[in-house]
């Protein structure tokens, strides 16, 4: 997702940059530890949802 450049903070030094993105390392993220098969379990999308021999045109 974008941020229309009004909307992002202003910064005077690369910095100050850096020391926001080392602070927010420590605060959890979005599931990123998850593999294609969880992602697809959780959705509840399983292979009879694909048709084979798609090429995907």
């Amino acid at each position: 997702m974008t941020v229309p450049e009004e909307g992002r903070p202003k910064t005077g030094t690369t910095d100050q940059v850096i020391k926001e993105t080392e602070d927010s390392e420590d605060q959890p993220g979005p599931r990123t530890g998850a593999t294609l098969r969880e992602a697809f379990e959780e959705a509840d999308v399983r292979p009879e949802d694909f048709e084979e021999g798609s090429s995907g045109e």
